[in-house]
């Protein structure tokens, strides 16, 4: 009820109800173990829990090699209207054989919710050259003035299985 004093005396206003809407906080966030683990690329996954009073406008994960993130390597961030639920994130770009942590983030008007920090290993980095067999016979003879045919060759290696082998140049029949 407002009211105002002066020499003469103290005025009353009417009496106004009011109902006070609620506080909007950050979202609350988790994040989940990373998962298609690969010597370059993984895949993060968090949750937004609850919202807090209003859905997220962003969200993703940050990530890098300090087990604090107090120095990240690098962010994934989506823009848009988010309720509660499950996403991932693309890391790309990443070294073979390190250890990342990550955590998944979501921002409302109340702030910006962060998950915990999670760690996660790539896979080891690729030492071995490829196996490379050539297809027909051992020895191969080509005639002046004939036609070579490639009869082409197979490749496979340890980490990565059977390769598609390129061929290149020319042979001078002439």
């Amino acid at each position: 009820r407002p009211y105002a004093t002066n020499s003469s005396g103290t005025g009353f206003g009417s009496i106004v109800s009011f109902t006070p809407s609620s506080c909007v906080t950050a979202p609350t966030v988790t994040t989940q173990a990373a998962s298609s683990l690969a010597r370059t690329t993984a895949t993060a996954n968090g949750n937004i829990t609850a919202t807090n009073g209003a859905d997220a406008t962003t969200r993703g994960f940050a990530y890098g090699t300090v087990s604090s993130l107090a120095t990240v390597i690098a962010t994934t961030s989506s823009a848009g209207t988010f309720s509660t639920g499950a996403f991932t994130g693309s890391l790309t770009s990443l070294t073979c054989g390190t250890t990342y942590y990550s955590r998944a983030y979501a921002t409302n008007s109340g702030g910006t919710g962060l998950g915990s920090i999670q760690s996660f290993d790539t896979s080891a980095c690729d030492t071995t050259a490829p196996t490379i067999t050539r297809s027909g016979d051992a020895t191969m003879r080509v005639f002046v003035g004939g036609t070579f045919t490639d009869p082409g060759a197979t490749a496979t290696d340890e980490s990565d299985g059977t390769l598609t082998p390129v061929t290149t140049g020319s042979v001078d029949t002439n």
